[in-house]
């Protein structure tokens, strides 16, 4: 039996014990559900495998058989060893049962992979026909959308096949063409025997790579220009079947080849006609592409010419230097350089002793070659003309500083009699008190010192003014600006003294250098004050207004760059506005006595030196209270222009 015993407590006191008694073998055939029992062995079994309790039958032995399918769980709470096992049988375990479960699990599989075949097969036979129906579509598609005519021949010459575009392009129907043998109703009549010939020779193979231009006839009479291109015609077998004839309306590219060609004779006739050489190169290959008639009688027939004419190797051969140093467009992308504006230069071919101007401009060639094109026009004439004008203005500069000095004569003889009074009052000293000993050697000295001063003094002015009258060539070198400000400061200060004007300057530190011909420059300085002061004695102006400002100040302009400003100041009557449109005008001035070339020669030289010069009135408020005459100069000396000079 199965005893259970529950102590029994009252108030914390043991007064006795509850115990239970459970007879094993009801206890498992009342707790074991019947469809279990029926089905399974279930029993009660001790650590000595002995089995208490069965629901087959009591026993008290071990169990003499394992069965093959055993689970035990350990009976709680008693914790005495006591376990509830379930043992079951197999029912079937013949090798024809397991045969017939194998044969089932391989049948099964191979109906599943005969099915999975048959699947796959039916899928790709889909996509297989449906892969066939689009390029059946897409070249049904095709055929239709191609503006090329497409003809079959069989052998004889009967029409087996047109296209929807042979059929648009002679407006006859596929059912009028297909079977149709020789003469075709798209023959014109007048040009049948011509067609036939061609046929013929079509049929025997003998067609041209290129096609044949034919001549064809709508079926509204119209006539069209066709080319015709033929080739074999190959069955399945590998063995001819007859001619496929692919055609073209040439019709409008013919009209326009004919414009083209029109156009291009008429091009070539206006560049032979033009008095100028023109000439295109290719880039890589050194290669002339073109040339006028002009560039033949001067250069001949080879690129010679055109590598004189840009300043590269005078035997036509291209490097990477001498094209850099030639061209400043040398480096750039072709694309860039197609779309940059043409250069223009001067240059001088020694064996033809002539100036040309050369305009060079890169464009891609017709088979997309990068070439480079030059227009050369003679400037042999112009050149010498330009060489006489510049010897003409060298010749008025002098004349110019000439009549400066002439007019400040009365001036320069006034200057140069101080120190030549002092000289003489010197020397007459020396001698009266010599003559009477009563002169000391440091005394005679001293007077001596004096005297050497003031013949330096005169000998100053002097070689100032001979070197500004001197007849020179004009020579651009390094200047500086305070050092030009102070010769022609020095020059002037003769002619303001005599007029009682006073001149203050301002030269900023540190200028850069400038590359001029400094007696010019000089010559330009000395004229507007001279100038100004003339403007203010002339309109006899009061002390307080008699006086000029010279300012030298660096200064940014707009299209210049860098620039050198010199302006002159004066508090005189100004300019009218008639006088400041006809300023520069030659031999336009506002004196009785001017001739006027000063300031049409100033700006001349100032231009020359690729400057800018401008006048402008001073206001305070609606009232003139001055003039101001500003020129610029640059002041880097790799902007100034560089001309080489012919033998």
């Amino acid at each position: 039996m199965y005893q259970l015993q529950v102590p029994i407590l009252d108030r914390s006191t043991f007064t006795g014990v509850v115990v239970v008694e459970y007879a094993i073998d009801d206890l498992l055939r009342s707790s074991v559900p019947p469809d279990v029992s029926r089905r399974h062995l279930m029993s009660i079994v001790t650590d000595q495998e002995v089995a208490l309790a069965s629901t087959d039958q009591p026993s008290a032995a071990p169990t003499s058989r394992r069965a093959s399918l055993v689970h035990d769980a350990v009976l709680t709470p008693a914790m005495n060893g006591l376990v509830l096992r379930g043992e079951g049988w197999r029912t079937s375990i013949g090798l024809i049962g397991n045969t017939l479960s194998w044969m089932v699990v391989a049948l099964s599989i191979l109906t599943l992979w005969m099915l999975l075949g048959a699947w796959r097969h039916m899928r790709r036979r889909a996509q297989i026909q449906n892969a066939l129906l689009q390029e059946t579509q897409f070249r049904r598609a095709m055929e239709n959308s191609m503006l090329t005519g497409m003809r079959a021949l069989d052998l004889d010459g009967r029409i087996t096949y047109v296209n929807a575009a042979f059929c648009q392009m002679s407006g006859f129907s596929e059912s009028e063409l297909i079977g149709r043998m020789p003469p075709y109703p798209y023959w014109p009549p007048d040009r049948v025997e011509e067609n036939q010939r061609l046929l013929q020779q079509e049929m025997q193979g003998r067609n041209p790579a290129g096609g044949i231009e034919v001549q064809l006839m709508r079926k509204d009479g119209s006539i069209f220009d066709a080319r015709m291109y033929v080739s074999p015609l190959i069955g399945p077998k590998g063995q001819q079947t007859g001619w496929m004839t692919s055609m073209t309306n040439i019709t409008e590219a013919k009209r326009i080849r004919d414009q083209l060609a029109a156009s291009h004779e008429r091009f070539t006739t206006v560049l032979e006609g033009l008095e100028a050489s023109v000439s295109v190169l290719s880039v890589h290959q050194s290669e002339l592409l073109f040339a006028n008639r002009f560039y033949r009688l001067w250069f001949g027939n080879d690129a010679t010419g055109h590598a004189q004419l840009i300043g590269s190797d005078p035997e036509g051969q291209f490097d990477e230097l001498a094209l850099d140093e030639a061209d400043d467009m040398a480096g750039l992308s072709t694309h860039d350089l197609t779309e940059v504006k043409g250069d223009l230069r001067e240059a001088y071919v020694e064996s033809l002793g002539k100036w040309f101007e050369v305009r060079s401009r890169y464009l891609q060639w017709t088979d997309g070659r990068l070439a480079q094109m030059l227009i050369a026009t003679d400037i042999t004439a112009r050149r010498r003309a330009e060489e006489q004008a510049a010897h003409q203005a060298e010749k008025a500069a002098v004349t110019s500083r000439l009549m400066t000095m002439g007019e400040m004569a009365s001036s320069v003889a006034h200057e140069l009699n101080q120190p030549l009074t002092a000289i003489t009052n010197y020397c007459n000293g020396m001698l009266s008190r010599v003559s009477s000993d009563a002169m000391a050697k440091e005394d005679l000295v001293a007077a001596l010192t004096k005297t050497a001063r003031q013949a330096e003094r005169a000998g100053q002015i002097i070689h100032r003014i001979r070197a500004f009258v001197k007849k020179s060539e004009p020579q651009r070198q390094p200047a500086q600006a305070k050092s030009i400000v102070e010769d022609a400061v020095e020059l002037a200060g003769i002619e303001l003294r005599r007029r009682n004007v006073a001149i203050r300057t301002y030269v900023a530190q540190r200028l850069p250098t400038l590359m001029v011909d400094p007696i010019l420059i000089e010559q330009v300085v000395l004229n507007l004050l001279k100038n100004a002061a003339e403007a203010i004695d002339t309109a006899q102006m009061p002390a307080s207004r008699r006086q000029i400002e010279l300012r030298v100040v660096p200064r940014q302009a707009e299209k210049e760059g860098p620039v050198i400003e010199f302006s002159v100041v004066d508090s005189g009557p100004g300019l009218k506005d008639e006088v400041i449109a006809r300023l520069y005008e030659a031999f336009f001035s506002t004196k009785a006595e001017g001739l006027g070339i000063g300031l049409s020669l100033c700006r001349s030289i100032v231009e020359s030196h690729r400057g800018r010069m401008r006048a402008q009135n001073l206001y305070n408020g609606n009232s003139i209270v001055g003039c101001m005459f500003s020129f610029t100069l640059p002041v880097d000396p790799s902007d100034l222009p560089t001309t080489p000079t012919p033998p």
